[in-house]
C-alpha cells in the first residue's frame, strides 16, 4: 500500500511557482528523503500533502484517503511537525501539549509523552517562552511522536538541536518504521537523510529532478583518489585522453586526483610510476549532491 501518492501536483502562488508537476509515491513502512534547499518547495508540499493549501492543479493522498483541502484527512494516523513549529508561549510545555492532546486522545499517550521528553532531555514544566528554539523543536518533535501515528510528516526536524539530540531523533524515526510507520523526513541537511533514508527525492525550483537510491545520488558526484608516489619521484600531470578527470590537490610526493565514473583508466595510467600507495577518500553526500543540483541547474537552463 502506498502511505503517499502524490500525482502531477503544481501549486502555483499567483505567476510564481511553488511547486511543478510532482509525481512521486512512498510506500508503507519506508523513510523517504525529500531534499532541496530553502525555498525548493518541500514546504509546499507538505502543506498540500496535510490539506492545508489547494493545489491547483493534480492530487495527493495520504495513507489511502484522498486529501480534500480544508479537511484533515487521517490527522489522528499522522504525526506532523511544520518547519515552522510555534506554540503558546505562556503555557509550560505540558500543558501546551495538553492543550493540543485535547483535539484527539491525550489520555491515551501520556506515558509515551514523558518517555519522550525523558529521552529528549525536555523539562515539561517550564514555560514555553523561556525555552531556546531547540527546546521549543522538541515540544514539536514530542507532540508528533507520541501517538505513534501511522505516518509521519517531519519538515527539518532537528532544527535548533545539538548533535547528540539529532543522533536521538534520527533513533526515534528508526524505531518508528521498525515499528511499521512511513516517515516523510524533508530536509536539506543530506547527512542525516542518508543515515535513515535509502531512497529520496530531489527538488530544484519547485521541480522534481531525481527519485533515487542514496547511493545513486552519491555516484552522480566526483570520486577522489590519493596517490603517493616513490620519494623523489616527479609528480605526473593527467593525460588529456583521461576525461572527467582532474588534479585537485599536489604536495611533496602526492595528488589528489577527482574523477567520474570507473577508476580503472586512471589505475592503469599510474601503473607506469612507482606507486607507494592509493586510497579512495569516502565521497561526501553533500558533495554530491551539490554536484547534482548544479548540473541539473545548467542543463535548465
Amino acid at each position: 500500500m502506498k502511505a503517499i501518492d502524490v500525482q502531477s501536483l503544481t501549486k502555483l502562488y499567483g505567476s510564481a511557482r511553488g511547486i511543478d508537476n510532482l509525481t512521486f509515491s512512498v510506500e508503507s513502512g519506508e523513510i523517504f528523503g525529500y531534499l532541496g534547499p530553502n525555498g525548493s518547495g518541500k514546504t509546499t508540499t507538505i502543506r498540500c500533502l496535510m490539506g492545508m493549501l489547494r493545489a491547483t492543479h493534480g492530487a495527493c493522498a495520504v495513507l489511502g484517503e484522498h486529501v480534500i483541502p480544508g479537511r484533515a484527512t487521517g490527522h489522528d494516523r499522522i504525526g506532523y511537525l511544520p518547519g515552522d513549529f510555534k506554540i503558546w508561549e505562556q503555557h509550560t510545555a505540558r500543558r501546551a501539549l495538553k492543550m493540543l492532546g485535547s483535539l484527539g486522545r491525550a489520555k491515551a499517550f501520556l506515558k509515551r509523552q514523558a518517555e519522550l521528553a525523558e529521552r529528549l532531555d525536555l523539562n515539561m514544566d517550564r514555560r514555553v517562552r523561556t525555552l531556546s528554539k531547540g527546546n521549543r523543536q522538541k515540544i514539536g518533535l514530542v507532540y508528533a511522536f507520541q501517538h505513534q501515528p501511522d505516518l509521519l510528516i517531519l519538515d527539518e526536524p532537528t532544527s535548533g538541536l545539538d548533535p547528540l539530540m539529532r543522533q536521538v531523533v534520527l533513533d526515534l524515526i528508526r524505531e518508528a518504521a521498525e515499528a511499521g510507520a512511513t516517515v516523510l523526513l524533508s530536509s536539506h541537511d543530506l547527512s542525516e537523510v542518508a543515515a535513515v533514508c535509502h531512497e529520496a527525492a530531489i527538488l530544484r525550483e519547485g521541480r522534481l529532478i531525481e527519485l533515487a537510491p542514496i547511493s545513486s545520488i552519491v555516484q552522480q558526484g566526483q570520486r577522489h583518489l590519493k596517490v603517493w608516489f616513490a620519494q623523489n619521484t616527479p609528480l605526473p600531470n593527467l593525460p588529456g585522453d583521461i576525461k572527467d578527470a582532474g588534479i585537485v590537490e599536489r604536495s611533496a610526493n602526492c595528488l589528489e586526483i577527482a574523477y567520474q565514473g570507473s577508476a580503472d583508466r586512471i589505475l592503469k595510467w599510474l601503473a607506469q610510476y612507482p606507486v607507494e600507495r592509493v586510497t579512495t577518500p569516502e565521497t561526501s553526500l553533500e558533495n554530491a549532491f551539490m554536484q547534482y543540483y548544479h548540473k541539473e541547474a545548467r542543463h535548465g537552463s
